[in-house]
C-alpha cells in the first residue's frame, strides 16, 4: 500500500476534513445543548418556579426534558444519515447510486 492509497473506506485527508469538522461541531453543540438545558432547568426551578402552580412547573421541566434531547437526536440522526451515505458510496461505488 503506497502512502496515498487509503483503501476504499478512507477517502484520504482532503475529503475527511469536512467530515471531522462536522463531527466536532456536533459534539460541541451536544455538550452545549445538554449543559444549557440542565442550566435552564436549574435556573427555572430556582428563580421562576414559585410564580407558577406545581403542575405548570412540572410541565415546563418535562417540556425541557423532551425538547433538548429531541434537538440533539435530530442533529445526530442527520449526521448519521450523511455518514451512512458516505460509507455506502465508498463501499458500493458511485455507479450503483
Amino acid at each position: 500500500m503506497s502512502g496515498r492509497d487509503y483503501g476504499p473506506f478512507w477517502p484520504g485527508p482532503a475529503r475527511t476534513v469536512p467530515f471531522f469538522r462536522a463531527l466536532r461541531a456536533r459534539i460541541a453543540a451536544t455538550v452545549a445543548l445538554l449543559a444549557g438545558g440542565l442550566a435552564w432547568i436549574v435556573l427555572f426551578l430556582a428563580f421562576l418556579a414559585g410564580r407558577f402552580a406545581w403542575y405548570q412547573d412540572l410541565a415546563v421541566v418535562l417540556a425541557s426534558l423532551v425538547v433538548v434531547p429531541a434537538v440533539v437526536v435530530a442533529m445526530w440522526v442527520s449526521f448519521g444519515l450523511t455518514a451512512a451515505r458516505r460509507f455506502r458510496r465508498a463501499w458500493w461505488g458511485d455507479h450503483y447510486l
